[in-house]
């Protein structure tokens, strides 16, 4: 068989990488962003969390993942007319904050996601879900944290074992 033919064989019955979460993953957050040219998604398998990010259908730009015991996650602290959680991953000198809202009061697009980049502390940049192009799921992270041995304390505001 000719080399092109087999490699063109291959990359069709290669599974396609992509910024959503797999069958068997717990999805958090999966949403489109930057009117559709982008994907962003917050996947848990098993002890490990995974955020993707990159262009719909293609292997994502960027993957960053952590085991769940350990990763960054602020939960949601009880107050307020927006529920929301936020994880966060670090790459080098880059922190990602991937967070997940829901207004309570809103009557229509009350769900909201996406990530922020900080290079130090510095702010870089604002990636937001698209508006009505999110699934989301929250307390995943918490309950997953949780199953982990890890618990909130909301004196301290720290994870710690339970």
């Amino acid at each position: 068989m000719k080399p092109y033919l087999m490699a063109a064989i291959v990359c069709l019955l290669a599974p396609s990488a992509q910024a959503q979460c797999y069958s068997g993953e717990t999805q958090v957050l999966s949403c489109s962003a930057r009117n559709g040219a982008k994907e962003i998604s917050l996947c848990i398998s098993g002890d490990t969390i995974r955020y993707s990010y990159g262009k719909p259908g293609l292997r994502p730009e960027l993957i960053l993942s952590e085991p769940i015991a350990t990763v960054a996650h602020q939960p949601w602290g009880g107050i307020g007319r927006g529920i929301w959680e936020a994880t966060t991953f670090y790459n080098g000198d880059y922190r990602y904050e991937v967070y997940v809202s829901v207004d309570r009061m809103a009557e229509v697009n009350a769900e909201g996601g996406g990530v922020s980049v900080y290079k130090g502390e510095q702010h870089v940049t604002d990636v937001g879900c698209d508006v009505g192009k999110i699934d989301l799921n929250l307390w995943v992270v918490q309950e997953a944290k949780e199953a982990a041995g890890v618990c909130w304390h909301r004196e301290t505001q720290t994870w710690d074992q339970c």
